[in-house]
């Protein structure tokens, strides 16, 4: 790990949202440097943007999203999901890459950015040092597709159903929840809607806070 880190922690970029280095201006130099970064080759590359409930996600979602297509990256954004979900809708869409907007356990006015590999793991310590490189010597600034070359942006309607599929999917064959009462409080977080529902499916009855 370089030792002249700026951006990159521990997991990913952390911070007070619209404070340096967690504001729009950085997100969208993110989103160019990580889109060059996640281009290996001829045509047309993808990337996967998630996001938690946090209210600074939207600002944070837009910037990235204006850094990866003015790269000539196409976007693909699944709206709040749990980091598990965004990971395996990443895997599913065979994307190049994927970027998870939350800032897990940390205050509300926290935010962070966290990229992950065409694996679904996180990108190793070189990838992210190559991010600051590019970003430092505005060297990720010369790159200026037009046109065509644009990258385009777009929403995945069914991403939470699909991650629903997957985690019942982990659940024993033959087994349902009949007959239980849960009580679910997932904290205003990312998984307030795929939680509930998936219990749901599998026949709880389900009380949502």
């Amino acid at each position: 790990m370089s030792n002249a880190r700026k951006y990159f922690g521990t997991d990913g970029i952390r911070g007070t949202a619209n404070i340096p280095p967690m504001t729009a201006e950085m997100a969208l130099k993110v989103g160019r440097a990580a889109g060059n970064l996640f281009q290996n080759g001829n045509g047309r590359h993808t990337i996967l943007i998630g996001k938690d409930t946090r209210r600074s996600c939207y600002m944070l979602e837009n910037a990235l999203t204006a850094g990866l297509c003015s790269v000539g990256i196409n976007v693909l954004l699944t709206g709040p999901l749990p980091t598990p979900g965004v990971s395996y809708i990443m895997r599913s869409l065979r994307c190049d890459g994927a970027i998870m907007i939350s800032a897990s356990h940390n205050h509300y006015a926290d935010n962070g950015i966290k990229l992950f590999g065409r694996d679904g793991y996180k990108i190793p310590d070189e990838a992210e040092d190559e991010i600051e490189r590019l970003i430092k010597t505005g060297e990720v600034d010369k790159l200026r597709p037009t046109g065509n070359d644009i990258g385009v942006a777009r929403r995945i309607d069914d991403a939470v159903g699909r991650y629903i599929e997957f985690v019942k999917a982990s659940f024993p064959k033959g087994m349902r929840l009949d007959g239980l009462r849960i009580v679910v409080d997932c904290s205003n977080g990312a998984t307030y809607k795929a939680g509930p529902n998936t219990l749901r499916e599998l026949g709880a009855e389900v009380i949502a806070i």
